[in-house]
């Protein structure tokens, strides 16, 4: 049996609003861009939150990336169980190698390119790319990126 979610979007508005602030809040707080001046934080925070309100393309942005942010931190915590599977050495060498954390915040930037292409309808040709896959020199280039990270990694291992 199926169970319906269709009432939580109604409130998906006020969910969308209070990620908003709660994550501008934080980063505001955390990096001190502004200082550390929590009424300024706070009130940018609900500044921007609220546009997230009034607009609703901004709640679909919110809607996508969050469940795809979803998606990527289990699909994070399944990996690291089963390198957590290989011994406690592993799991340390991943977690304190530089490029595994620039590879995650790659994916998330793409991640947010491509919802927001969706969301916000910019000029983007999705049958251009998805034709590159067909053209020979797109498996050369991705041949390449690969052969170029694995060499980095194999470089980097201390005998």
């Amino acid at each position: 049996m199926v169970v319906s979610l269709s009432p939580l979007l109604t409130v998906m508005p006020v969910v969308a609003f209070l990620f908003v602030f709660i994550l501008i809040y934080a980063l505001l707080m955390k990096t001190q861009v502004l200082g550390d001046n929590k009424f300024v934080a706070l009130f940018l925070s609900l500044i921007v939150a609220v546009f997230f309100i009034v607009n609703t393309q901004l709640v679909s942005f919110v809607q996508i990336n969050v469940s795809w942010f979803v998606v990527f931190a289990v699909c994070l915590f399944l990996i690291f169980t089963f390198v957590g599977l290989a011994g406690k050495d592993a799991l340390k060498e991943v977690s304190t190698h530089k490029g595994v954390a620039w590879m995650l915040l790659g994916i998330l930037i793409i991640v947010f390119v491509v919802s927001s292409s969706y969301v916000f309808n910019w000029v983007l040709n999705w049958d251009m790319i998805k034709g590159w896959f067909d053209q020979p020199w797109f498996g050369t280039v991705l041949l390449a990126i690969v052969a170029f990270f694995v060499a980095r990694v194999l470089i980097g291992v201390k005998k």
